[in-house]
């Protein structure tokens, strides 16, 4: 994977920087017209002492332990779940939170060297049990000690859902994207904040600190060159909410047949981009085949629809030339911040600088002027360094990402 104006006084980026400098945040917002909910799991990462193979937080690992840098209140490993992840730093936000339609925000607070990966979800309902449970199975996640879904998803991910990664302080740098590799429910872009970050020195430019993801809705999008029946994902009314991609539909439809035994089919192979199907560099290095989405079959080509009309994120899981960004912190005690946005496209202008807790927007002064949608480059096409392949049945499920 490869490395990658509003000013206000200095008091006022202090009161919109709460966390002490030692930390990175990330402020989510939501203006879609409907309550969102965003699952979030991350934390330190963690090498296996006897392979030396990487795990990220929550994750179980090969002794059927967990792995040990974050608590994660919903996850267990071994037989019977009788190891509980109990141990390590407390998970951001215990893994999950509402935002309100329209005005919901949220800042979360990460330590230096975080890595994670966060989905929003819709179409979900508070029980009086406290459960919460969304018309999409796939998109719950389970406390494993009740077996029902949550709004704290404690260290689950889920599936079927847009996904934004972000990985603070890798060689000096920060890396994030915004992702369709699993499937498509809910526009989102991810930003700096302005007066937290440096952009100096990293190349290419468009690369270095600028906006990731799209705030285009693919939903209303859905071309007839693609099958509605194996791709459109709907909720209880009957309205489609969500797309599944290539690999999301391969992977089900290979379990199904199987009975739900771990038996790879050549679509899997091919959508989810396994072996022999690998990136460009294992092509060219090894003689494999190249993971193309051209190959496909047309009808769910999920890939090519993606980067039409999200071309700032993943698409396939070796999307990495036009879809991931890098940038560093400003100083040693500015540490960068970000702000991830649910359906920007409804946000309207700031007139205040992003990330402060007034978030004040001209629509809600009373300006009606058009607002015109700041630029962002299309990234062109850049080596980029090998990334984590994408798993192959539930993508989300070990919250392997990208990194």
């Amino acid at each position: 994977m490869r490395y990658f104006s509003v000013f206000l006084l200095g008091a006022l980026l202090l009161l919109a920087l709460p966390a002490s400098a030692a930390d990175h945040t990330i402020q989510f917002q939501n203006h879609c017209s409907y309550d969102v909910s965003v699952v979030i799991v991350g934390g330190q990462q963690y090498v296996y002492p006897e392979n030396q193979q990487v795990f990220g937080a929550c994750q179980c690992l090969p002794d059927n332990t967990c792995t040990p840098t974050t608590s994660c209140s919903a996850v267990a490993c071994g037989e019977g779940n009788k190891n509980t992840c109990s141990t390590g730093t407390p998970l951001v936000d215990n893994g999950g939170f509402l935002l309100t339609a329209k005005t919901g925000t949220h800042t979360s607070t990460m330590e230096k060297s975080w890595q994670g990966t966060f989905w929003p979800r819709s179409s979900c309902t508070l029980d009086e049990n406290g459960n919460y449970k969304c018309d999409q199975e796939l998109q719950n996640c389970r406390a494993y000690n009740d077996g029902q879904p949550k709004l704290e998803c404690g260290g689950h991910g889920i599936a079927l859902a847009t996904k934004g990664e972000i990985n603070f302080d890798e060689g000096e740098h920060d890396t994030y994207d915004v992702s369709a590799v699993d499937g498509f429910n809910i526009p989102m872009t991810i930003e700096l904040v302005p007066g937290t970050y440096d952009a100096s020195g990293i190349q290419p430019p468009q690369y270095a600190c600028t906006k990731a993801g799209n705030d285009h809705d693919l939903i209303g999008e859905f071309p007839t060159s693609l099958s509605a029946d194996k791709l459109e994902m709907k909720n209880a009314a009957g309205t489609p909410i969500a797309i599944r991609s290539a690999c999301a539909y391969a992977s089900a439809l290979n379990l199904k047949k199987n009975n739900g035994m771990d038996i790879l089919d050549a679509l899997t192979n091919m959508t989810c981009c396994i072996n022999p199907w690998g990136s460009a560099q294992d092509y060219q290095k090894n003689g494999n085949m190249k993971c193309d989405p051209d190959n496909w079959p047309q009808d769910i080509n999920t890939a090519r629809f993606f980067k039409h009309y999200f071309p700032l994120g993943y698409s396939y899981a070796y999307d990495d030339s036009t879809s991931t960004y890098v940038c560093k912190n400003k100083d040693a005690v500015t540490l960068t911040k970000y702000i991830v946005t649910f359906c920007p496209a409804n946000e309207g202008e700031r007139t205040v600088l992003p990330g402060t807790t007034e978030h004040v927007h001209v629509s809600d002064v009373g300006d009606s002027r058009p607002v015109t949608p700041e630029p962002t480059p299309v990234p062109v096409g850049t080596v980029a360094p090998a990334q984590t392949q994408v798993q192959r049945y539930n993508p989300a499920s070990d919250n392997s990402g990208h990194f």
